[in-house]
């Protein structure tokens, strides 16, 4: 009885000086639930109060450090890994004029601040070029992209989903929800336009993929 009260004092000494639960329990051996119990109707001066605060307050700090760095870690572990990957794969490919035309179109076209691999173009001969371009280079199926149209809601563009479905050999069922931009004509005026239309690839190892094949395009011609 008499060691369980000197715990007790040293606890509550230990709180007073704003230690945490844990750090408590290294000192003294005893069970989380019996400290709540002891702490329950503590009373701390305000100075007491301020020092539990400001030590609760640095252990969150570090902790949104310590985990903002690990994060860190682990993509730039990712990011290696995925150059690693593009490395090789642009050493096989490079002498391939449409494998490093792929690369400049994406560099050209597609988008950089996105967390996946998206490229855009109202060009259906450039889209149905990068859609067997993926296929080719980065051993992605159709069934793999995902493909979505922006248009203006407007009469002449009905067949649109019908245009690019033909063109690229799916069915039209396969194409995400409709973009519809705003527009200030009411009728088609370009025959020829049907649209823009995207390809999408989830996950971004593969975004990873073409911005590193893009620094490999920009070395592979001493650009820079």
């Amino acid at each position: 009885m008499k060691a369980r009260l000197e715990d007790k004092k040293l606890a509550i000494q230990l709180r007073k000086s704003g230690l945490s639960y844990k750090e408590i329990q290294q000192k003294v051996h005893v069970s989380k639930s019996l400290l709540s119990g002891w702490f329950k109707y503590l009373e701390l001066t305000e100075n007491e109060e301020e020092i539990l605060k400001s030590r609760i307050k640095g252990r969150v700090d570090k902790g949104r450090i310590s985990s903002t760095l690990s994060n860190r870690a682990r993509r730039i572990g990712r990011e290696t890994v995925a150059f690693d990957d593009a490395k090789k794969l642009f050493d096989a490919h490079k002498a391939q004029s449409e494998f490093l035309a792929g690369v400049a179109l994406y560099w050209a076209e597609g988008s950089k601040r996105t967390c996946e691999f998206q490229f855009i173009n109202s060009d259906a001969d450039m889209i149905v070029f990068m859609c067997r371009w993926v296929t080719k280079y980065m051993n992605i199926s159709k069934d793999k992209m995902k493909f979505r149209l922006f248009i203006h809601k407007i009469e002449g563009y009905e067949q649109s989903h019908q245009f690019w479905a033909k063109k690229l050999g799916i069915e039209p069922l396969k194409f995400e929800k409709t973009i519809y931009k705003p527009t200030q004509h009411a009728i088609k005026k370009n025959p020829n336009y049907n649209g823009c239309l995207r390809i999408s690839i989830g996950g971004i190892y593969h975004l990873r993929i073409v911005k590193a094949w893009q620094k490999l395009l920009i070395q592979y011609y001493g650009i820079v």
